[in-house]
């Protein structure tokens, strides 16, 4: 073997990995299938309300609206884009 795959030195990454995975990370797939989840059942509620509007509910339609607007919510906050990196002295003044 070489000498130099014995003197390799491995080193840890500066932020932790709990900073570096974050919520979307980690439970963005659970989220995803959630905010689908409540999509598909909202647009079914509210295509039965269309389909037979003299027997629709207001419940139903509030329902409906409802979960189309969790799972709205839902993809938003996991597609909304991380803010950049900031600088020390910018933390600093922000916890001011």
């Amino acid at each position: 073997m070489r000498a130099e795959t014995f003197g390799r030195v491995a080193t840890h990454h500066p932020k932790p990995l709990v900073i570096r995975g974050g919520l979307a990370r980690t439970f963005g797939s659970l989220a995803t299938f959630l905010a689908a989840l409540f999509l598909l059942f909202g647009s079914y509620l509210l295509a039965d309300a269309l389909e037979h509007p003299i027997d629709a509910q207001a419940a139903a339609v509030l329902a409906a609206a409802f979960s189309i607007t969790l799972a709205v919510i839902l993809l938003y906050f996991l597609l909304k884009p991380r803010h950049g990196k900031r600088t020390r002295a910018v933390r600093l003044r922000r916890a001011e």
